[in-house]
């Protein structure tokens, strides 16, 4: 029984000692390719991306606003 935990433990380190070891290469190879990026292309690292431009609140009149307000108000009677 001794020397299957002991087996069971040496796996255990080998296997999350792996897993560790290619974490580390896999945040190495991510911030080596941003620095690449940065180096060659440096004009679109540099500019933020464009925001999509903000839909215009249009103006309506006082017959849309009211049916609006009805419509509200029916609706919050119905659902009481």
């Amino acid at each position: 029984m001794n020397e299957t935990m002991t087996q069971g433990v040496e796996l255990m380190f080998t296997g999350m000692g792996i897993v560790f070891l290619f974490l580390v290469m896999l945040i190495g190879a991510v911030k080596l390719m941003a620095n690449c990026v940065t180096r060659f292309f440096p004009e679109e690292a540099v500019q933020p991306a464009q925001a999509a431009p903000r839909p215009v609140a249009q103006n309506t009149g006082a017959p849309v606003t009211a049916a609006i307000t009805a419509a509200v108000h029916q609706h919050r009677a119905k659902h009481k």
